[in-house]
């Protein structure tokens, strides 16, 4: 079993809470964004990145659930919900968890030198985990409730239009695009204090 140390406990207490505060004043400062424009999953990426992975996956798995537990109203699906299920609940905690490991093994491979490459490269990123972000939260809410008749239904119906434009891949398009810009200075300026590596 991996024990945290003071420092990554700290780390992870700073960066759940900034991820947390930031996805509700997102919807308190700019309500007219739609819900699926948010800035928690690039906090996480990046707490992975800089911190490891372990501090990366305690972030997501701590910002999730609170965002899950008592999230904005109407900037999250779950707000729509009297309960929420701990199918639901576990799901996007893994989610959010994935984010964070996944900035930890981007931090391995990728360099951030050369910022057109460096800001390419996140782009990508933030879309495949967006993507299937999306997806396997489609499977959770199948899982978690029983409106669907399968999990293939919940998928299909995610990127079949409810109301324009279609949620997910507006959430895929603005998190690439956030992953691109946004990433990359945090990163930068998160390596430029002292002692903020592994």
């Amino acid at each position: 079993m991996m024990r945290m140390s003071t420092r990554q406990v700290a780390l992870t207490a700073t960066m759940s809470a900034a991820s947390i505060v930031i996805a509700y004043s997102k919807g308190l400062a700019i309500p007219s964004l739609p819900g699926v424009v948010e800035f928690m999953t690039v906090l996480i990426f990046i707490s992975g990145f800089c911190f490891g992975r372990l501090v990366g996956a305690a972030v997501g798995v701590v910002a999730l659930t609170i965002y899950m537990l008592i999230p904005y109203p109407f900037a999250h699906p779950a707000a729509w919900l009297f309960s929420i299920s701990p199918i639901l609940l576990a799901v996007m905690a893994a989610l959010g968890a994935m984010f964070g490991i996944a900035g930890a093994a981007v931090s391995r491979i990728i360099r951030p030198e050369g910022k057109a490459r460096f800001a390419l490269s996140l782009a990508l990123v933030g879309l495949g985990l967006t993507f299937v972000y999306d997806v396997m939260s489609s499977v959770g809410f199948a899982l978690a409730y029983p409106a669907f008749t399968s999990v293939w239904q919940a998928i299909v119906l995610t990127f079949v239009s409810l109301y324009l434009p279609w949620p997910p891949i507006v959430h895929t398009a603005t998190n690439t695009v956030i992953f691109a810009t946004v990433a990359p200075v945090l990163i930068a300026a998160i390596r430029k204090l002292p002692e903020t590596t592994g």
